[in-house]
């Protein structure tokens, strides 16, 4: 009995101990204010769940549960059978009944709310109607119940209202986009439908970004217009659709457009734009933008007619497209970041039918193309500093013209980071052919043309994870 009651004290002096080791923990000297901010950064960044932090001890529960922030981002989703009443994905709170929501709700406190809705049923509606004036994001995906519209979207004077997105309206319309009237958003995302009402809006001038999306359904063929998926769009709202356009062009920095094309031969200047996405759009060459530092594209067949020139261009992508000519007439000569997705072998060539005098930055994801058919132009790209291949069969002769000590002129002789993906090796032989090659180009270019880092990644096929070639003098530094 003696022993036994010296081995239980001896236990409680070991858990006194640990309890003081623990006291002199680092994250312990943290305030709270800072904890506060960590905790947001996980939350939103990092996909961690509020409920796993308050789980980790006292001091962490209470200061995730007065972080009201962290709690406003919610889904709305449609119960799963056999699921949790919530679950967590990305940094929204899935919420699936009433109660979670309510809890939720009184979370967030007074925080702008940033609101996904999936699902809708008239008691959610009337939850999320009380706290209308606290709505900053609001995405609406319409396959909910349209019974709840008219509790939902009423006339709306939040002032911290910025970004809406209505999609999916083609299967179940909404009322009228008027209800935002009062509201003025800056940013307005419209999917599939809903586009009838967009005439009649007259906070067009207050817009920073636009996205709209014309239902795949309105496709028609139309004369000079065949791609290879299909038509473009064409409908009765284009005329409408360009006024839109002119009144909103003031203040936009961002616009995306999807299955609409701009009609006529009269272009519309945008002074403030910055970023510009086009997919499957023909007349984006009538987009007049000085301050325009990004561009992607795609599925655009459509080859300008003139010359268009983007003179402050910084990044541009470009991709699931057969239509390499789409290019043939575009410049960009302060380009730095080039992308190119699954280009056609035979159009691959117009695509470097230019000068990238200043390209730092290259990347490219090319589905069933032979390495060897790039080395031409990379000849040229004296400038390049990073370069990343994906999804390409390996060429052992291409890799090698990387290699200095040549007769032949250096490949890219600014080159810092080479990034390579072999999604389709399946040989281990051919595997270690190229780790060879690998060692020789970073050995080979150390002395005048040094990397910073080649690293290759390799499909489970070849034993998978990733192996990185460093130079010598890094090594030993």
């Amino acid at each position: 009995m003696d022993l036994d009651r010296r081995r239980a004290e001896e236990q409680e002096q070991r858990r006194k101990i640990g309890a003081l080791k623990g006291s002199l923990s680092l994250i312990r000297r943290l305030p709270d204010e800072l904890l506060n901010a960590i905790f947001s950064l996980c939350v939103f960044y990092a996909g961690t769940s509020p409920w796993v932090l308050a789980h980790v001890a006292q001091r962490f529960r209470r200061i995730t549960l007065n972080a009201r922030r962290i709690w406003s981002a919610v889904a709305i989703v449609a119960p799963k059978k056999n699921s949790p009443r919530y679950a967590y994905r990305e940094f929204r709170h899935e919420c699936t009944d009433v109660e979670i929501l309510q809890h939720i709700i009184e979370l967030s406190g007074r925080a702008p709310l940033d609101i996904t809705i999936r699902h809708l049923n008239p008691e959610i509606a009337q939850i999320l109607a009380k706290e209308r004036d606290r709505w900053e994001v609001l995405e609406y995906y319409g396959l909910a119940d349209q019974t709840c519209h008219p509790i939902l979207f009423q006339p709306i004077g939040s002032s911290v209202l910025r970004k809406v997105v209505l999609a999916y309206l083609e299967w179940t319309p909404i009322p009228s986009v008027q209800w935002l009237e009062t509201a003025k958003p800056l940013s307005l995302d419209i999917r599939n439908g809903g586009l009838s009402d967009l005439a009649g809006i007259r906070w067009w001038d207050r817009l920073e970004e636009f996205r709209i999306m014309a239902p795949w359904s309105s496709l028609v063929p139309t004369h000079g217009y065949a791609s290879m998926i299909g038509p473009l769009a064409e409908n009765q709202l284009q005329g409408e659709f360009v006024s839109i356009l002119r009144k909103v062009c003031n203040r936009l920095k961002r616009l995306d457009m999807i299955n609409i094309s701009i009609p006529g031969d009269t272009p519309i200047h945008f002074p403030l734009l910055q970023e510009l996405e086009f997919w499957n759009v023909g007349g984006w060459w009538l987009i007049e933008c000085e301050k325009l530092n990004r561009i992607r594209f795609g599925l655009c067949p459509i080859v300008a007619p003139t010359t268009v020139t983007y003179a402050n261009v910084r990044e541009f992508e470009i991709g699931w497209t057969r239509h390499g000519d789409m290019v043939t007439n575009l410049e960009l000569p302060s380009l730095e970041s080039f992308i190119l997705n699954d280009p056609s072998a035979d159009h691959l060539p117009s695509y470097y039918t230019r000068t990238w005098d200043k390209v730092k930055k290259m990347r490219l994801c090319l589905h069933g193309l032979t390495s060897l058919s790039l080395i031409v132009p990379f000849r040229s790209l004296n400038t390049l500093e990073t370069l990343e291949i994906f999804n390409t069969p390996p060429s052992i002769q291409f890799f090698r013209k990387f290699e200095a000590g040549t007769k032949e002129p250096i490949v890219c002789p600014s080159l810092k980071r080479l990034l390579l993906d072999f999604s389709v090796l399946k040989s281990k032989v051919v595997k270690d052919s190229l780790s060879q090659v690998c060692e020789k180009i970073v050995s080979t270019r150390e002395p005048n043309h040094p990397l910073e880092s080649l690293r290759v990644q390799w499909p489970q096929k070849a034993g998978g994870g990733e192996t990185e070639f460093v130079p010598y003098s890094r090594t030993m530094s």
